[in-house]
Order: C-alpha cells, then structure tokens, then sequence
C-alpha cells in the first residue's frame, strides 16, 4: 500500500490527493489485505496493519482478522523464522532450529555460494537463485562489449544484476528483470529485493552486503553509507528497519535452504554465534 494511488503514468486530471489506502476502502465492498508488518522495505509503502484498522474505522467498515500461523516457506518452520528475526532485529536468542526444521548454510566465499545454488538449480523440478542487498550499483546500460554490466563485484567474483527495465535489448542468454525468477537463464543474474520479493525457490543463496555490520555493543547494525539503493537511501530514519526487512524476506524465501555469504565477517561471526545459541 502506497503513500497515494497516483503514479507517474496518471493523467493530471484524474490524479487525486487521497491516500491509497482510503481509495481502496472506499471502491470495494468488501477489501482483503494479506500483511505482513516486516515486508515494507521503502518509505513510500506505508501499509501496515494498524494504518488499515485506523482507516476502516474511519469510514465505519466492520474489520475481521485472520492470523496465519504457519507458511510453507523455509520447510514450515517457525522456528527457523522465529530465529531469524531474533538475530536480525537484536533481539535475544530464545528461538531454536535445527538442520531437520530447515537448511541454513553460511559459505565461505561467494563463489561458492553461486556454486551450490547453481548446483540446486540444475537438478530436475528444483529451482535456486542467488540475491544480494542492493550495496552495488545497478548499471542502466550494457557494456561497451554488448553484454550486461558484471556490477557485484566481491574480490575475483562478478555477476551482473537481474537486467534493469531501461535496457530493451537483452543480451542473449539473459532474461529480463520479470523473467529473472522462472526462466532458467535467471540463474546467471543476482536479484535484488525488488524481483525476489513474493517468489519463493527451492534454496535462496543470500549476499549479505556490507550495509550490515557489528556496531561498538556488538549488536547488528546498518551501515547507510553501503547502500546503493537511491530510494532507500531517502527513507530517513526508516533506513535501518527496512534493511532489516530486506534481509529478512531474501533470508525466508527458500522452501528446503538458504545459503548465506557474509561481506562482513563479524557480521558472520554474530550469525554463527547465534546458531550455535540457537542448538
């Protein structure tokens, strides 16, 4: 749910200064949100449960909720989610997984990680992709060679992003950005947050960037000045919860696994700290 309904393609004369929540309440009989709280990870969507409860109100709607207890993302597993969350949001270890409830791998180098959710994705009915923070520009044109722009780069390892809307003419081989996620040529770009966001695969791979890092009281923290993203970049003192929402979707959007490259290696000290924690 955005700030307003109005977008850049609205004709002057049917743009509205209503907000877009109260323009969906008002057009439907009856409206369904499926929310969830952690999923906002820029500014400018400002849906939240309590924003829909509010405007309901407002204009004397009757509201029935409906809590889902269980998904089928990262095996079923609560605890695994539980534990995420714990760890990201620095809050204390009290949630516990194991191999059995869902596979959580932290790799050594990101070629490696690229390696094994390639692996995943080459085995018949499986599906992997490999996503990362958005700590790396993301090129609007191809190389002066014709091919895409290898933008993450990490030491010797380079990989392009998923292609970006504004190049029409895909190199061969490549898929555009909507056809990153089920076309088996997507397995040879990264995806960001904004195409991994509502899929789900087999094992997600997860390039933690160096927007995450160990503040002085040994606490994860944000790291503004890794971001790459120009919107997120304007999202005020909202920044360090959206980036933890970020890592928090990458991080749950496999059905089996997730492997994990940290930029950081404090940052991966802390999460294998607390997986031990977790046992």
């Amino acid at each position: 749910i955005s700030q307003s309904s109005n977008n850049q393609y609205t004709p002057a004369e049917k743009r509205t200064t209503m907000p877009q929540i109260e323009t969906l309440i008002r057009a439907a009989n009856v409206c369904v949100f499926f929310i969830d709280d952690r999923q906002a990870i820029r500014s400018v969507e400002i849906g939240s449960s309590s924003l829909i409860r509010e405007t309901a109100r407002q204009y004397n709607a009757e509201i029935e909720e409906v809590e889902l207890t269980s998904q089928f993302r990262c095996n079923g597993s609560d605890n695994y989610l539980d534990w995420l969350e714990d760890v990201l949001y620095n809050k204390k270890i009290e949630h516990h997984f194991s191999k059995d409830d869902f596979d959580f791998q932290i790799v050594s180098s990101p070629k490696e990680l690229y390696e094994r959710v390639a692996f995943v994705d080459s085995q018949p009915g499986k599906t992997s992709r490999l996503t990362a923070g958005f700590c790396w520009p993301w090129s609007s044109d191809l190389a002066d060679d014709g091919d895409l722009v290898k933008d993450v780069r990490i030491g010797d390892f380079a990989m392009p992003w998923e292609t970006k809307d504004t190049i029409k003419n895909v190199p061969k081989g490549y898929v555009k950005w909507y056809e990153w996620a089920y076309k088996s040529e997507g397995i040879k770009q990264i995806g960001c947050i904004y195409t991994a966001q509502g899929f789900e695969f087999d094992v997600i791979g997860v390039i933690v960037g160096p927007d995450l890092f160990i503040d002085h009281s040994g606490r994860i923290a944000v790291n503004k000045n890794a971001i790459a993203d120009p919107v997120l970049k304007r999202s005020g003192d909202g920044i360090d919860s959206y980036v933890r929402n970020i890592y928090r979707v990458l991080m749950s959007r496999g059905m089996k696994g997730c492997y994990v490259y940290f930029c950081d290696k404090n940052v991966e000290n802390y999460f294998r700290k607390a997986m031990e924690e977790s046992r």
